[in-house]
C-alpha cells in the first residue's frame, strides 16, 4: 500500500474537518443492519451572507481556482442525507455549493430517499429516466458493485488530470481505477477509526496513557492486548474492546486488505502472511476474553461502559465526538477524560499503517447533467484547499462539540500518520455473494472474533471467493 502515500499529498489538514456529521450527514443503522457514516469534507460549514468583507474576499479567491462555464445549471443529489443546503437543524450553507453559486450559477437539487432503500430507489429512477446525477460514494459499500449493476458511469471525459485542481487528487482516484477507467470520484482523503478511552479509567489502574506510547513510538498491538488482559474481568463488570466493526480496521493495521484494486482488476490477498498475521492477533483477543461478549447484552454495543469506566477501549470513527457535548459526554465521559488514539501498531510491518477514510461520489447512470457534477466536484476539491474551511473546522470542534486542543492535536498527529501509511478495503462495495463471504463472521474476516482459526476459514474460503471475483472482473470487461 505504500504507492498510494502521495494520495494524501496536500490533504492531510482536512482531516480537522473530516466526519461533520453536522453538516456532511451522519446515521447509524440498527445493530442488525450496516453503521452508515457520512464524511464530507467540502461541505464545512459557511454562510458568505455572513462573512466579512475579507472572508468574502477569500470565497472570491477559491472561486478563481474554477475554470468553464456551465449551460446546465441544476444538478440532482440523490441521498438520505443534505449536507448542501442550509436547513432547520441548523446547518449552513456548504462552502462548495457557494462556489457553485457563484462561478457557474449552479444548483443542487436534493431528491431524498432512506438509508435502506436508497439503492433500490436509485435503480428504480435510472430505469424510469429521473436523471439522477450523483450520490456520495465515500462509504465504499456501492463500489465497484455498482459498476456491474449498472448504476454509474465513468467520469473521465469529462475531467483533465493535468489540470491545477484534478492533479491534487489524480493518485487518489487512479487507486480505485477499475479496467481502465474511473468511476469514483474521490475528493478528499480522510482518516479512519480510532481507538477511543477514559483517562480516568486508564490512570486508575495504572497504565500508561495511550496518547503518551504512541507519542514515544510503544503504542502497539503488544500494548493494546497488555492493557486489555490487566483490565479485564466480566465478574467485576470490566470489559475490554467494543464495537461492531473492529475486524477490519484491525486487520488493516498489518497493511494489507482482503481485497483491493490492482492494474484495474479486483484481487483477493488471503495468502498473504502479514494479513494472516493481524487474524491471529484479533483470535488471540477473543481466546483471552478481551472481546466484549455482545450476547451478554442483547448483541449491542454500550459505548457508555467508557464514561462509566466498565470498558477500555472503542473502535470507531470521530463522528461518534463530533455533535453537541451533551449528547457524547453522556457516553464517553466529560471532555478533559475523552481521548482517543490511531489504530496500534502492528509490531512485525515495517510501518504504522491505518485504515483511510474517504470522500467520495458516483456519477449515476444516466444522468442529465454529468458535466455540471463534474464542475461541482471541481468545486468541492477547491473548497478543500481553502484555509477558511480548515480555519472554520477547527472553531466548529472547540466552539460546537467542545472539543480540548489536545483532541485538536490528537486528530492532526493521526492525519498525519494516516497520510503516510493509509489502506483502503473495499469488500463492502463487492458483489453481494463475495461481500457475504468476505464480511462473514464463520468464512471472512470477521471468523477470528468468533474463534475460528484464520488459516482454516481462509482455506474454505478462497475457492468461493476466486470464483466470484472472476466473474466480476468478467463481468466489468463485458459491460465496457
Amino acid at each position: 500500500m505504500k504507492n498510494i502515500k502521495r494520495i494524501f499529498a496536500g490533504l492531510t489538514a482536512l482531516a480537522l474537518t473530516a466526519g461533520l456529521t453536522a453538516c456532511g450527514g451522519g446515521e447509524t443503522a440498527t445493530a442488525d443492519e450496516t453503521t452508515v457514516t457520512t464524511t464530507t469534507q467540502a461541505t464545512v460549514e459557511i454562510n458568505t451572507a455572513e462573512l466579512s468583507d475579507e472572508d468574502a474576499q477569500k470565497v472570491a479567491d477559491v472561486a478563481e481556482l474554477l475554470t468553464g462555464e456551465l449551460e446546465n445549471k441544476t444538478i440532482k443529489w440523490f441521498s438520505f442525507y443534505d449536507p448542501f443546503h442550509a436547513t432547520t437543524s441548523g446547518n449552513t450553507k456548504a462552502l462548495s455549493l457557494e462556489l457553485f453559486e457563484e462561478k457557474y450559477g449552479g444548483e443542487i437539487e436534493y431528491i431524498s430517499t432512506t438509508w435502506a432503500n436508497r439503492f433500490n430507489d436509485l435503480s428504480t429512477k435510472i430505469v424510469g429516466g429521473d436523471g439522477v446525477d450523483f450520490i456520495a460514494g465515500g462509504d465504499l459499500d456501492s463500489f465497484p458493485k455498482g459498476v456491474t449493476n449498472g448504476m454509474f458511469d465513468p467520469y473521465d471525459q469529462y475531467v483533465d488530470f493535468d489540470s491545477t485542481l484534478w492533479s491534487s487528487v489524480k493518485d487518489l482516484n487512479d487507486y480505485f481505477e477499475l479496467n481502465g477507467k474511473h468511476y469514483l470520484i474521490g475528493t478528499a482523503a480522510t482518516t479512519g477509526q480510532v481507538v477511543y478511552y477514559n483517562r480516568q479509567t486508564i490512570e486508575s489502574f495504572g497504565f500508561d496513557d495511550p496518547a503518551d506510547l504512541l507519542a514515544e513510538g510503544k503504542w502497539d498491538w503488544d500494548a493494546f492486548k497488555t492493557m486489555l488482559l490487566d483490565y479485564c474481568d466480566p465478574d467485576a463488570e470490566q470489559y475490554g474492546l467494543d464495537g461492531w466493526f473492529n475486524e477490519q480496521p484491525l486487520m488493516l493495521t498489518a497493511g494489507v486488505p482482503s481485497v483491493e484494486l490492482k492494474d484495474g482488476k479486483l484481487v483477493h490477498n488471503f495468502y498473504d502472511a502479514n494479513l494472516e498475521r493481524s487474524m491471529n492477533f484479533m483470535k488471540e483477543l477473543f481466546d483471552n476474553g478481551l472481546t466484549l461478549d455482545k450476547s451478554l447484552f442483547g448483541w449491542s454495543t454500550h459505548v457508555e461502559f467508557i464514561g462509566e469506566g466498565k470498558e477500555l477501549f472503542y473502535i470507531s470513527g470521530l463522528y461518534e465526538i463530533q455533535g453537541a457535548p451533551e449528547i457524547w459526554t453522556k457516553t464517553f465521559g466529560e471532555p478533559e477524560d475523552v481521548m482517543f488514539v490511531p489504530l496500534p501498531k502492528d509490531p512485525e510491518a515495517d510501518s504504522h499503517y491505518l485504515p483511510a477514510g474517504l470522500e467520495a461520489y458516483m456519477l449515476c447512470k444516466g444522468a442529465q447533467n454529468p458535466e455540471g457534477v463534474m464542475k461541482f466536484m471541481e468545486c468541492v476539491i477547491a473548497a478543500n484547499t481553502d484555509e477558511r474551511t480548515q480555519e472554520i473546522a477547527r472553531e466548529k470542534h472547540i466552539n460546537d462539540y467542545g472539543w480540548t486542543d489536545e483532541m485538536l492535536d490528537m486528530q492532526k498527529t493521526i492525519a498525519d500518520m494516516t497520510n503516510e501509511n493509509p489502506v483502503y478495503d473495499i469488500h463492502a462495495g463487492c458483489p453481494t455473494d463475495l461481500y457475504n463471504l468476505i464480511d462473514s463472521g464463520e468464512t471472512g474476516i470477521r471468523a477470528p472474533f468468533y474463534g475460528l482459526d484464520w488459516a482454516t476459514v481462509r482455506d474454505s474460503l478462497v475457492s468461493a471467493a476466486e470464483i466470484y471475483i472472476e466473474e466480476f472482473n468478467a463481468q466489468v470487461e463485458a459491460a465496457q
